[in-house]
């Protein structure tokens, strides 16, 4: 059998290289194929970037989309809480002024009933006589 070094390299696939630390346990180590495996690594880390590039940009539309809904709907709530508030203080007014309109109502009641019971005294004491 031949040792390592006395193999040319470009004659096999694979070439045995001892660990330094241990001479007992060959390493396999591939002569050809490493530049295309690491090509293909490459070539998959890169797509893996571009692909995380692309998801990234995806969310940080979606996140700017929703974001610009929220404003939206902050805006339109703003608006109709402006309007709410005019409707409530118009209709706190109109309140006020229907109290005072009852409350007179109810005076010109309580004259009308006073006039109402003098008229029947006034009766009473007309068949009286």
């Amino acid at each position: 059998m031949l040792l390592p070094s006395e193999v040319p390299e470009e004659s096999y696939f694979w070439t045995i290289q001892t660990d330094d630390n241990n001479d007992n346990l060959p390493n396999m180590v591939s002569s050809g194929c490493d530049e295309e495996r690491a090509k293909t690594v490459d070539e998959r880390r890169q797509r893996r970037m571009i692909s995380n590039r692309e998801s990234a940009r995806r969310s940080r539309m979606r996140k700017q989309k929703h974001l610009n809904q929220l404003w939206s709907q902050l805006a339109r709530l703003c608006n109709e809480n402006r309007d709410l508030e005019e409707k409530v203080s118009r209709l706190m007014e109109s309140q006020q002024l229907l109290l005072q309109e009852n409350a007179n109502l109810k005076q010109q009641v309580s004259g009308f009933r006073q006039i109402l019971r003098d008229m029947e005294l006034e009766q009473q004491l007309v068949a009286q006589f």
